[in-house]
């Protein structure tokens, strides 16, 4: 799942998003991160931190929700993925950040970008 439009165009050598064309040729980096790891990882361990610390006062239905919130947010923090394009001509400019989705789907994407790029600058198919 993408949130928003993403078109590769070989024959026009641009790359088109919901909001803005990037021109292939300009391009120097194309990559995917997961922003919300880091967080998704830590409320993960902190619920579960939670209900070690407190299992004895709490019921199992809250224990259970708890741990499940805990779990959504790593979950979450997995599978969320942006899609960043990097030139020197968007350095600075939040229009580099481009495309949310999952992150499976979106790397996927990035290595069409990096075979169209490839591809325009003259190297073999």
């Amino acid at each position: 799942m993408i949130l928003g439009h993403l078109h590769i165009d070989e024959t026009q050598g641009a790359v088109s998003t919901h909001r803005d064309s990037y021109r292939l040729a300009t391009l120097s980096v194309v990559s995917v991160r997961r922003p919300f790891l880091g967080g998704g990882l830590l409320a993960g361990a902190g619920s579960a931190a939670f209900v070690a610390g407190f299992a004895d006062l709490l019921y199992a239905h809250e224990i259970a929700i708890v741990l499940f919130a805990g779990a959504l947010a790593v979950v979450f923090g997995i599978e969320v993925g942006q899609l960043r394009l990097l030139s020197r001509d968007l350095r600075g400019s939040d229009l580099s950040e481009a495309i949310w989705g999952r992150y499976a789907s979106l790397n996927g994407v990035r290595l069409a970008i990096a075979t169209a790029m490839h591809r325009t600058k003259g190297g073999p198919a």
